[in-house]
């Protein structure tokens, strides 16, 4: 059974396949041509190549300080060793 009966038809369908495979191929090299880097070695020393195929600089990071960080994770152990102390006080029938 024949998809098409015309072969101008057929003609027709295949041309605009034709047209469709160029524009795909032509955008393509259009992307290839406009990229910056394709690797991190494209950039200079301090920079990196990110997603959209273009030289990012390096974020510098002056002060990182976990003070506050620690004493909150230092709180929490804390309040848990004293919530199992007393649940394990209360729990053996002793004491307070």
């Amino acid at each position: 059974m024949k998809i098409f009966q015309h072969k101008k038809a057929s003609e027709y369908v295949f041309a605009i396949i034709v047209v469709v495979a160029i524009f795909i191929i032509f955008s393509k090299i259009v992307d290839l041509a406009n990229r910056e880097c394709s690797h991190d070695s494209d950039c200079n020393s301090d920079s990196y190549c990110g997603s959209d195929f273009r030289c990012h600089k390096f974020p510098v990071i002056t002060q990182v300080t976990y003070i506050p960080a620690a004493m909150i994770v230092g709180a929490c152990i804390l309040a848990a060793a004293f919530l199992l102390r007393k649940k394990l006080s209360h729990g053996q029938g002793g004491g307070n």
